[in-house]
């Protein structure tokens, strides 16, 4: 009749399966979480070094170069070409991105002439060092420095001077600019 035992309660229905967040996964696996992790530490590379000097782009205007009259190349002011660039050697100093590699910098300073916006930037430069090879900017390093060319978009007469940085150890011979489709180039030789 009755039993010593409690009656058995009925078991609870099953809980159902959890689905994984395949698009979080998809948007941020680990590539996208490195890539994310990465443009963030650029970004605030860049914000730090931009230092709000108060004008639109330029070099800050605290260096000795940036204050002294600006010689363009080789050619005399007014040569008709669009875009006057001139390179000098420069010390390099290593910051606190720095990776402990060796590098080269250059004192550039590109001169819009033309009559359409000019967008320059670090990373469209590139170096022939005196063993005849060629170097592409390094733009940690770039950004590293005090007085770094800053990626800026130049009016007509307008012109932004500052540090590149290259990887390697011999002399730089010559710097070339390289607009951003790769249409027109512009080089001058450093000294």
């Amino acid at each position: 009749m009755y039993s010593q035992y409690p009656p058995q309660q009925p078991y609870p229905p099953p809980q159902p399966e959890k689905k994984p967040n395949y698009w979080l996964v998809g948007c941020f696996g680990c590539g996208g979480a490195l890539a994310l992790v990465v443009g963030v530490v650029l970004l605030f590379a860049v914000v730090v070094n931009s230092g709000g000097d108060g004008e639109a782009g330029g070099s800050g205007g605290d260096s000795p170069a940036a204050s002294a009259p600006e010689e363009v190349g080789d050619e005399p002011a007014g040569s008709g070409e669009p875009v006057e660039i001139s390179a000098e050697p420069a010390e390099y100093r290593p910051s606190a991105l720095s990776d402990g590699e060796d590098y080269v910098a250059v004192h550039v300073t590109v001169t819009n002439n033309g009559d359409e916006l000019l967008a320059v930037n670090p990373l469209n430069f590139t170096m022939e060092d005196a063993d005849g090879q060629p170097r592409t900017a390094h733009l940690v390093e770039t950004t590293g420095q005090d007085d770094n060319f800053e990626a800026l978009e130049l009016a007509t007469g307008e012109s932004e001077s500052g540090l590149v940085v290259f990887p390697g150890t011999a002399d730089p011979v010559s710097v070339t600019h390289t607009d951003l489709l790769g249409e027109s180039t512009y080089t001058a030789d450093v000294g």
